[in-house]
């Protein structure tokens, strides 16, 4: 415990930040409608987090997800687009949202009728709360 002034905490207590949290973070982004799961990779493709449906096996995803991602931040800056925040892959039976965060990558699968706007809004928010958690 650490005692400042006349308070006493105990660190061992506290909640980690939602950013740091990555469990509690994708179990928010999962409940969004039409989201049927989601997972969070590490740049090099280590599963940090995964909430996905049935028998979906998460590596596969995981390993996908981060080659994605390290190509869609590699042609960025070449296509004059600066840093890529997020990306949608869509067909017509289901779509896959990916963001990229301080840590890694952000991935949610959702049904063909997922919108956009409100996954993008949702996945803003997260990776915000994660450069939050991790910039400083």
């Amino acid at each position: 415990m650490a005692q400042t002034g006349n308070t006493v905490s105990s660190t061992i207590d506290a909640l980690p930040a939602l950013g740091r949290d990555f469990r509690r973070l994708l179990g928010e982004l999962v409940t969004l409608d039409h989201i049927t799961g989601g997972l969070i990779v590490a740049p090099d493709g280590l599963l940090i987090a995964a909430q996905l449906p049935g028998e979906t096996a998460p590596e596969p995803l995981s390993a996908l997800a981060a080659m994605l991602g390290r190509e869609l931040e590699r042609r960025g800056p070449r296509l004059r687009r600066g840093t890529f925040p997020m990306a949608r892959f869509a067909s017509g039976t289901g779509t896959v949202f990916l963001g990229s965060t301080l840590v890694g990558y952000i991935v949610l699968l959702g049904d063909a009728s997922a919108d956009w706007d409100t996954i993008r809004s949702a996945l803003r928010a997260a990776v915000g709360t994660v450069h939050r958690a991790w910039a400083g």
